[in-house]
């Protein structure tokens, strides 16, 4: 309770813009494109809950960042590909620093926040996004400013800048990692980027996804575990690899010793995903997890890199409102469920254990037992260009990934197919009665429309404080403004904002 009251309290008085390798260890990835969020008071106890002490935050929002003060939990923070233009000169680099990090950090006599690592973007190289946004002229702008910030306020020893990456900047169809080369279209910035690299002293930052590996080169799931005795392995000279983990890391490392550096390499991202591919389930996200973290536990790197690794897991909660572009499988990496309930049992704690329960989030409350439906007094048409237009609109505002082929909801039948994508949208929208109508095509229930295999989820509580209070403090803070909240204040407005939340 005490944590949650602070969070309201930071979240509506204090404003920060955005957020040294720590060393070798298991971080998580916490990501927030969602319409159920946990309050970031649930969010850091659960990862306390679990042992895990380095978090990456895919998203700056000053309010996500007050429980995180005086945790003990290093921070990696990110600036979305989409705020370079914000940051992208040495004065607005500058301000974006003392405001942001250099004032609320942890400096070893003032507490604060433990930052360790600043990400430029997020895969902003890849094809996927330049496309669409041509991010490279302004991604190194941004780089150069923070690089010079980071150094101007004399924190590059304790906080590194780097830029993740998506595999895809890697040339395509080799057959081993040693033939590991930069794509001929992104050599020329990404020797750039090395080049950064090595005069900030910060490491180069690779996003891996086993289950996509396997299926862009072909191989077999197997090869996605950790377990010995497999029947098919890569053999590159001396080196045997059992994983594809391991191969597309060392294809990385090959990569970049080609181009005459030598840097350490960050695993920004690693996951299995639980829906969204024939292959991906809780039951084999449990399987790579256990190997995984049996290899991190025992501080194992790989052939080209044997030391311990660092490696940020992808990702704490699933993200519904995910782009899918690339894979449906981008919403569902979570290890938790929007509620914060665990998928499976694994050890984060890296002590080896076999079936350990992760503990769950607490506090939960969740949205009236009630339920968005297709109304059955209306025809079924399903030739109606009508209805159909409501169910893109509802799935397109909701998550209507689960109906897809092979997954969990995909046995519903037509009037089930389209309750359900009413019902993400009325959830998606705090159950405000007049988004469930439809013109007369849906209705309100209080009997839970779920099936054995497909669950039609409520909405939680939590999501009306983040849009009623944390989310604000980013208008405000594009909006240029900054408040300061004094010790002594707490013990008058804490009550206060409670209600606020409470009756809100």
């Amino acid at each position: 309770m005490t944590r949650t009251i602070l969070t309201i309290i930071w979240a509506c008085f204090m404003v920060f813009d955005a957020t040294n390798v720590a060393g070798a260890g298991l971080g998580i990835i916490w990501g927030r494109q969602q319409t159920q969020k946990l309050l970031p008071s649930m969010v850091v106890d659960l990862i306390l809950a679990n042992g895990v002490k380095k978090v990456r935050l895919l998203s700056y929002n000053s309010g996500v960042l007050a429980p995180f003060f005086n945790s003990d939990i290093d921070i990696v923070m990110t600036i979305a590909n989409n705020d370079f233009s914000q940051i992208n000169t040495i004065y607005s680099a500058r301000e974006f620093i003392r405001r942001n990090i250099t004032s609320i950090m942890d400096n070893g006599t003032n507490k604060g926040i433990r930052f360790t690592s600043i990400c430029i973007g997020n895969e902003p190289f890849s094809l996927q996004e330049n496309t669409k946004n041509n991010y490279l002229p302004e991604l190194f702008h941004t780089f150069e400013s923070i690089l010079d910030a980071v150094f101007e306020y004399q924190i590059g020893d304790k906080v590194n800048v780097t830029i993740p990456h998506f595999t895809d900047i890697l040339k395509p169809n080799i057959s081993k990692p040693s033939e590991g080369e930069f794509h001929p279209d992104y050599r020329i910035p990404i020797l750039r980027n090395l080049a950064l690299l090595k005069q900030g002293d910060s490491p180069f930052m690779i996003n891996l996804y086993p289950l996509l590996h396997l299926r862009q080169y072909g191989y077999p799931l197997e090869f996605g575990f950790f377990e010995d005795g497999k029947n098919f392995t890569i053999k590159d000279g001396e080196h045997v690899y059992t994983n594809v983990f391991d191969a597309v890391y060392d294809t990385v490392i090959s990569a970049i010793r080609k181009e005459g550096y030598s840097l350490d390499v960050i695993v920004g991202q690693v996951g299995w995903p639980t829906a969204g591919d024939e292959w991906a389930s809780p039951e084999t996200a449990e399987r790579f997890y256990d190997g995984f973290l049996k290899k991190m536990a025992m501080n194992k790197g790989t052939p080209l890199h044997p030391e311990p690794l660092e490696a940020y897991i992808y990702s704490l909660v699933d993200e519904n409102s995910r782009n899918i572009s690339r894979s449906t499988m981008d919403r569902h990496y979570g290890i938790y469920n929007y509620d914060g309930t665990a998928k499976f049992k694994i050890d984060l704690t890296l002590k080896g254990r076999k079936n350990v329960i992760m503990a769950n989030a607490t506090g939960i409350d969740y949205m009236p037992r009630r339920w968005c439906v297709f109304n059955p007094e209306m025809r079924l048409d399903p030739n109606s260009e009508r209805l159909m237009k409501f169910y893109e609109r509802a799935c397109t505002k909701g998550d209507c990934s689960k109906l897809r082929y092979g997954e969990a909801c995909n046995k519903l039948d037509l009037m089930g197919n389209y309750s359900y994508a009413f019902n993400q949208y009325f959830q998606s929208k705090n159950q405000n009665e007049s988004e469930c109508n439809f013109d007369g095509y849906a209705m309100i229930v209080s009997k839970d429309p779920a099936t054995k295999e497909c669950e039609f989820p409520l909405q939680i509580l939590s999501t009306l404080f983040d849009r009623k209070f944390g989310e604000m403090m980013l208008t405000l803070g594009n909006a240029g403004e900054s408040f300061n909240i004094k010790p002594a204040m707490t013990t008058f407005i804490a009550p206060f904002l409670f209600i606020l939340y409470t009756i809100f």
